[in-house]
């Protein structure tokens, strides 16, 4: 729980320094937030290989780094979202958890999503969709 908790904070904070601009850099949500859900994978799935770890980072660090406009023509966070959490597919296909993984895709983008339409700040956006990634973590 506690592991939990720290991830959710940093993440959140991680996802917000990556979205202010200077003296910030993408890099702090791209790259911290992968990092940060990796460690919480690594203490709470040690039986997993460590290539998948490295797939899932790989697979996080791709998604976090658009909002799909080019697919869909605006910023799509359900699409965002669901991205985010479908990254650790290598996780699901290892481990057998396929229950955990699909409500975590399906909690993560919903909750993007709706998030997004409700609040227009960007701290207060940021925030949740960086904190989210992490609160999620546990349902794999």
């Amino acid at each position: 729980m506690i592991k939990t908790i720290i991830a959710t904070i940093i993440n959140a904070i991680l996802y917000r320094f990556g979205g202010i601009g200077k003296p910030f850099d993408t890099k702090y949500r791209d790259l911290g937030c992968p990092a940060i859900s990796l460690l919480w994978m690594i203490f709470c799935f040690q039986s997993v290989p460590w290539w998948i770890h490295f797939i899932a980072f790989g697979l996080m660090f791709a998604a976090l780094t658009t909002y799909w406009d080019s697919l869909f023509g605006y910023d799509n966070f359900y699409f965002h979202g669901f991205m985010v959490a479908f990254a650790y597919l290598p996780y699901a296909i290892v481990t057998g958890l396929w229950m955990g993984f699909i409500i975590r895709c399906a909690v993560v983008s919903v909750f993007m999503g709706l998030w997004c339409k409700f609040f227009s700040n960007d701290w207060i956006e940021e925030f949740g969709r960086g904190g989210i990634i992490g609160a999620t973590l546990p349902l794999i």
